[in-house]
């Protein structure tokens, strides 16, 4: 099945304003945001490019962490309306700038940002690599770029039962999580999000050493994987732009 990046966009318009009373509240996507933070190393001074950056829940961690400066892409004008929200309210204009940008289009000069991050935002896309290779131009040499995901293989025939069993396995430890943390709605929402997971319906995930095996090839090194403590199939692929 084949959707759109404007389909894909829809359902995040309709999704923004449910986005951190379901998402938002699920353990595993808070340890999530929590270890991209920590692993980020940010401090002050850094220039940060935060890529899918929604509602700004990720921007927020890494600014209660250090005085850096961030700029949040987005595609989804609803999302970064809620941000704006945020930003306006916590007096956050000096520090935070958003812009209505899609992850295609990131046009920006060669070795611009000290740290990229993206939070469970780059699957949508169906041609990472060119993605990542321009993350790792306009990262400063030496800069680090994280990928928060969720270690999931969706490659592969819809027709075939062990990539069904493959996906299910880890969506289990999606759905079980929204259910207990964040209540029935919370879970249709995920339960629903994993049925466009299993069709490819706007939703191309890949295993974590899928994604390492792009940074490489982007020309990132050394890429680590570290995974959340209590929902290892959540984790960070922590790319190193080289110096020289």
């Amino acid at each position: 099945m084949k959707v759109n990046s404007k389909t894909t966009k829809s359902w995040f318009n309709c999704w923004s304003n449910k986005y951190d009373q379901t998402l938002g509240k699920i353990s595993f996507h808070r340890d999530l945001l929590d270890l991209i933070a920590s692993n980020s190393k940010v401090k002050d001074g850094d220039k940060i490019l935060d890529v899918g950056c929604g509602t700004g829940l990720l921007s927020l961690r890494l600014l209660q962490k250090s005085d850096c400066a961030i700029i949040g892409v987005d595609y989804s004008k609803e999302m970064l309306d809620i941000f704006k929200d945020k930003i306006k309210k916590l007096k956050l204009h000096n520090k935070v700038s958003v812009g209505l940008i899609d992850a295609n289009s990131l046009n920006f000069k060669k070795n611009t940002f000290d740290i990229v991050v993206s939070s469970v935002a780059l699957h949508h896309l169906r041609d990472k690599l060119q993605v990542v290779r321009t993350i790792f131009r306009i990262l400063k040499p030496g800069g680090i770029f994280i990928i928060g995901e969720i270690d999931m293989d969706s490659t592969g025939k819809h027709t075939d039962p062990q990539r069904l069993k493959r996906i299910v396995k880890a969506l289990e430890q999606e759905w079980i999580p929204a259910l207990q943390d964040a209540g029935v709605k919370a879970f249709s929402q995920m339960y629903d999000n994993g049925k466009k997971h299993i069709f490819n319906q706007g939703e191309y995930c890949l295993s974590f050493k899928q994604w390492a095996d792009i940074c490489k090839k982007a020309g990132f090194g050394p890429v680590s994987i570290r995974r959340v403590s209590r929902h290892k199939v959540f984790g960070v692929i922590l790319a190193k732009k080289p110096v020289n």
